[in-house]
């Protein structure tokens, strides 16, 4: 990659985010209702993180949302 991004493949794929957008409601991928706190770490998959505009991140309760990658943070 030309970018200088290191993409380390984990046996899970799995990597940790921040979320660093605004705190409040949103709906799950599945239409239910959840809340985001900014500045909470999540987990998303590392390759979806690298590649997309759009990353589907798994909040506590197991289901998954979909945010912008801008307002997430790699946790290192």
């Amino acid at each position: 990659m030309t970018t200088g991004d290191t993409v380390l493949w984990g046996k899970t794929g799995r990597m940790r985010v921040t979320y660093t957008g605004d705190s409040g409601a949103v709906k799950t991928t599945a239409g239910n209702d959840a809340k985001l706190k900014g500045g909470a770490e999540y987990e998303c998959q590392e390759k979806e993180y690298h590649s997309g505009l759009f990353v589907r991140m798994t909040i506590e309760s197991g289901e998954k949302v979909k945010v912008k990658r801008s307002d997430l943070k790699k946790v290192t």
